[in-house]
């Protein structure tokens, strides 16, 4: 079973790390992660052995900017539970797609087991 959720604007990884102070990176970071967790929340509670992610994203900045929503979205499936760790061991493959279709600056994550 894939799961997904919906991620509104992100800050650019360019303006993310930008000169901010840390507090300013940690208040998005868990803001993000706590709307993720709440759309996690929508599904029985899984546990993959090894994930890909699958993000479909429709914002104004570069495809490579937009990381920020994966990483977000990664924390926040660990947290969960949906995976032991975000390290390569788990999670080792990223596909970042523009989707015109989805509402302008939001994105669609998809985690998609491995088998």
């Amino acid at each position: 079973m894939d799961i997904s959720v919906e991620v509104g604007k992100v800050p650019s990884l360019n303006s993310f790390y930008a000169s901010k102070h840390w507090i300013v990176r940690k208040k998005a970071k868990d803001k993000f992660k706590g709307e993720i967790l709440d759309q996690l929340m929508k599904y029985d509670p899984v546990k993959y052995q090894k994930i890909k992610i699958r993000a479909e994203v429709n914002y104004r900045y570069d495809i490579d900017n937009c990381i920020m929503a994966v990483k977000f979205a990664m924390d926040a499936f660990k947290d969960w539970g949906g995976v032991e760790d975000d390290s390569p061991k788990y999670f080792n493959k990223l596909t970042i797609v523009q989707n015109t279709h989805l509402q302008k600056d939001t994105a669609k994550i998809f985690f998609i087991p491995i088998k």
